[in-house]
């Protein structure tokens, strides 16, 4: 228990080690909607979407105008429902129901990314837990070092309310508790939490649909008892329902907001090419480590002597679907976000495949070297997003990557190399150094940074 905490406290001191929030649009819903149940008792953003329109001249994206005239969320609610319950202690000290929308923003921004970090340290606590099932204790770090750092859990997970950290947690604590059933079949209370975390994760990002019915397809051939499988059915249903029943309610269809028939119209291959190998989206670029991946799935079809080899039939099946079904969206770089953003929900899956994959790193100071490389590489482009993205503004400049998704393939300006030129955002650390040495002057300087106290 020691050393799990000691684990959770390094990871969530390195997500916090640039100082800031590295928010977007799509999670300002998130980061939002507990201030709103807590303080106007709605989950409607009707201040918050005129604020951005009439203040910052734009429209919400992020909010849609449904049929009974009130703004909602356009991305599931359920994980800013989950942190209610936390903000609300927090939340009561503040009026925020006369509090300016600016500074409520700017606050709940602050919320955000102490939640985000929390979770994706929570999440490599668990990531552990289950590497050390399948792999010994020294593997079981390394993966767990390659998950915490080395992969967008770091420079997106923990850095902004997306819905992927939170699927991250889902997908690894299911994980566990499908071995722990396998390992006590008298027992059915891990089949009830493996169906509870495959529902949650379809409540928390409908794409994990993926997860949920790859782990539903191993337990109806697997040799689990006829109860413990209504079991898992029944706790898997159970979270996706109010999720359906919310989405109808509102927009009118299962799908919520998202326009799912124009979306999935993509060239599949052209996406999956974008989403393994582009310069400024590609996993491979971005996390090279994960070339081990392959090593580890060719290993593991060519000998199987892992243990728990469901494990493994699961994390292929999900990497290799949801990488097919994203590449198959138009949007599938991302939008306005660092890297491959939208594979971060599949990214335990994938460290779990590199396991094989380490008795050749054991056996040969070639692959040896190659590991170490790959994987400080991979930590370096996370580190790079973590403390230097948005600077360069690679998104929006010369023109906007939605608009010209060609750029994504420019080698000679990617976003990498243009992150790296622009440097490490200092804001934060001079703001820190002000409240620390000349506290009074702390609301002046925030204001000199557009950052205003009302």
């Amino acid at each position: 228990m020691r050393r799990r905490s000691y684990l959770f406290l390094f990871a969530f001191f390195i997500y916090n080690l640039n100082l800031r929030p590295i928010p977007s649009g799509d999670t300002a819903p998130a980061a939002l909607l507990p201030f709103s149940i807590v303080a106007g008792h709605t989950i409607t953003f009707d201040r918050f979407a005129t604020w951005y329109a009439e203040t910052q001249h734009m429209h919400a994206a992020w909010f849609t105008r449904a049929a009974d005239g009130h703004y909602y969320s356009s991305f599931p609610i359920t994980l800013p429902l989950v942190l209610t319950p936390f903000y609300a202690p927090f939340v009561v000290f503040l009026d925020i129901r006369h509090m300016p929308v600016e500074r409520l923003v700017l606050i709940a921004r602050v919320f955000e990314k102490v939640s985000a970090s929390l979770i994706a340290a929570l999440s490599v606590v668990a990531f552990l837990a289950l590497a050390g099932r399948l792999a010994n204790p020294r593997t079981a770090r390394l993966l767990t070092l390659v998950y915490a750092i080395g992969s967008p859990t770091w420079s997106t997970s923990s850095q902004a309310l997306w819905q992927h950290g939170a699927s991250e947690l889902a997908i690894i604590l299911g994980l566990i508790c499908v071995i722990r059933q396998q390992e006590t079949s008298e027992s059915g209370g891990a089949a009830a939490l493996a169906g509870w975390c495959a529902g949650f994760s379809v409540a928390l990002r409908l794409s994990n649909a993926v997860y949920c019915v790859s782990v539903s397809v191993y337990v109806l051939l697997s040799r689990w008892s006829a109860k413990w499988k209504v079991v898992f059915a029944s706790c898997a249903i159970l979270p996706v329902v109010p999720l359906l029943a919310y989405n109808f309610a509102v927009f009118g269809s299962p799908f919520g907001s998202y326009p799912a028939g124009w979306l999935f119209q993509g060239n599949v291959l052209a996406g999956m090419a974008g989403l393994l190998i582009s310069p400024s989206r590609g996993l491979l670029v971005f996390c090279p480590v994960f070339l081990f991946s392959a090593v580890g799935v060719y290993l593991w079809l060519k000998d199987r002597l892992q243990p728990h080899p469901e494990i493994y039939w699961i994390c292929l099946a999900v990497a290799a679907t949801h990488i097919i079904a994203i590449g198959r969206w138009r949007l599938w770089h991302g939008g306005f976000s660092y890297g491959p953003r939208l594979l971060t929900d599949v990214i335990p899956c994938l460290v779990i495949l590199i396991a094989p994959a380490m008795r050749l790193v054991d056996t040969s100071r070639a692959w040896k070297f190659a590991f170490g490389t790959a994987l400080a590489f991979s930590i370096f482009v996370q580190a790079v997003g973590a403390f230097c993205f948005p600077n360069g503004h690679w998104d929006a400049l010369p023109q906007s990557v939605d608009q010209h998704q060609e750029r994504l393939w420019d080698w000679r300006d990617n976003q990498i190399s243009r992150s790296v030129k622009a440097g490490p955002v200092l804001v934060p650390y001079r703001l820190a150094w002000t409240a620390l040495a000349h506290p009074e002057t702390l609301p002046m300087a925030l204001e000199q940074q557009g950052v205003k106290l009302w």
